[in-house]
């Protein structure tokens, strides 16, 4: 089954970042109890009139830039026809011939995916099921999400395996997060994804009929659903089958995709032009402001932060959040990089991962790291000393050098004298070999007088009082 070859394309629908709905003004905060923030426009009462959201269209217009799209200065909503429970108006308020943007690309590591388009939408609501449970037996709609403004992005099929699909929703999640365009948080539902599969014998031949997988709650999820459903098809091809155009849901728990229902083609939802809203137009002014509100995005970062020094490893780490790397940005302006680095991806993540904070709230003067990145650096304190001060800097936002002082740092050469030829009594063979030029074996001298002063001796001043006496032509012993 080898010789087939796999075809994916992506429609990722996006929450945008408002307050306010997409056609009225009720709110857009994830959490609120079910059914209260509603009103008769967004629940689809008869005789009311939707009234377009600004902040969104100008969302969409500095989301198109980013995904290096045309913006339309004309453009038209729709109506997508179709009824599911939890789609009060029966239709669908879309954009369909005539989107906001157009043709675009995202750039992946030696590939760029098409965009077909990038378009405005409201969302539908959530069905809650309670079969055989409590506090029924049935399903229960929750009205809160209708309406919300979701960005559909549609991919062209240029995606060829799972791996490209889950590299393209990590830099299409990056892109958008940087922009500050959505929260892009799957699991709040503000990114969900559905995933067009099919497979061909080559090249020349047109592309096999696709399914559509839904139902994934996370990147890694979207990649094992396509593997299983690739493998799936070429399976029922390779055994003569036939594969319908319909919709499938993951099921994470078994690990397989089962069928939903036809797929309905576009002619299906019987989309005309939106009669109670007029178009959008687009000028110049509006698109040369949204450009201005665009940061440095991941791929310009990453160059400065390589030109800095830093490793592959530690360049993806802060780059994955705009906010973490504004941050290192901040601490490093004056400092050691490569150790701010380090002390950010090793000790900053580490707090913040056991407290379960996000990095907007994370209180440490980003300067106070650059300062204890330099004293580590030149070597005035260890790796030890930074594990025992680090956790209080970070819940008290304290300089290192107040902290410092409490910890009874020993630098003075004379008893750290002492404590080297005690070191060098212990450690008899590292000594002679570290005399005969092996430079490596002076560590288990230095750690030997670092593990006696519990981490608080200079490591610096140990390895060159090491050197002194290494030297000294009238060492007899």
């Amino acid at each position: 089954m080898s010789d087939f070859i796999p075809t994916i394309g992506l429609e990722v629908h996006v929450q945008l970042k408002t307050k306010s709905k997409m056609f009225c003004s009720c709110s857009t905060d994830f959490g609120a109890a079910p059914n209260t923030n509603i009103c008769p426009v967004c629940t689809g009462q008869p005789g009311v009139l939707p009234a377009k959201n600004k902040r969104a269209i100008e969302l969409a217009v500095r989301a198109g830039l980013v995904l290096n799209c045309r913006i339309e200065k004309y453009s038209v909503f729709a109506r997508k026809n179709y009824f599911y429970p939890d789609l009060p108006k029966a239709y669908q308020i879309s954009q369909y011939e005539l989107p906001i943007t157009r043709d675009g690309f995202v750039k992946l590591s030696g590939k760029k995916i098409g965009i077909i388009r990038a378009h405005l939408e409201e969302d539908a609501g959530k069905l809650l099921h309670y079969i055989g449970s409590v506090p029924v037996d049935g399903s229960l709609v929750d009205l809160n999400r209708c309406g919300v403004p979701l960005l559909e992005i549609v991919s062209y099929p240029d995606i060829d395996s799972p791996e490209t699909a889950f590299e393209y929703l990590k830099t299409l999640r990056r892109l958008l997060r940087y922009a500050e365009i959505s929260d892009c948080d799957m699991e709040k539902g503000s990114l969900r994804c559905d995933c067009n599969v099919s497979v061909r014998r080559s090249v020349d031949e047109p592309l096999g009929v696709k399914t559509e997988i839904k139902n994934m709650n996370s990147f890694r999820e979207v990649r094992e659903a396509i593997a299983y459903e690739i493998e799936r098809q070429k399976k029922v091809l390779s055994d003569g089958g036939k594969i319908y155009q319909e919709t499938r849901l993951w099921n994470g728990r078994k690990g397989v995709t089962v069928e939903m229902r036809r797929k309905e083609e576009a002619a299906d939802y019987r989309y005309f032009p939106e009669p109670d809203l007029t178009p959008i137009f687009i000028d110049e002014k509006i698109i040369e402001e949204q450009r201005k509100l665009i940061p440095k995005l991941p791929a310009e970062r990453k160059e400065k932060l390589f030109e800095m020094g830093l490793s592959e490893y530690q360049v993806d780490v802060l780059v994955e959040e705009r906010k973490l790397c504004d941050y290192f940005i901040a601490a490093s302006e004056n400092s050691n990089p490569k150790e701010v680095a380090n002390l950010i991806i090793t000790n900053l993540l580490g707090e913040m991962n056991k407290k379960r904070l996000d990095i907007e709230e994370v209180k440490l003067n980003p300067l106070f790291v650059g300062e204890l990145a330099d004293l580590k650096a030149s070597g005035k304190i260890s790796a030890q000393v930074v594990k025992r001060i680090f956790p209080q800097m970070f819940e008290k936002n304290i300089p290192p050098s107040q902290l410092l002082k409490n910890l009874n740092i020993v630098s003075d050469e004379g008893k750290l004298e002492k404590l080297v030829w005690e070191g060098i009594s212990e450690n008899s063979s590292a000594w002679e070999d570290y005399k005969m030029g092996k430079e490596k074996a002076s560590g288990r001298i230095i750690g030997w007088v670092m593990k006696k002063t519990r981490g608080s001796s200079d490591p610096a001043t140990v390895k060159k009082i090491l050197e002194r006496l290494k030297d000294e032509k009238d060492f007899d012993n």
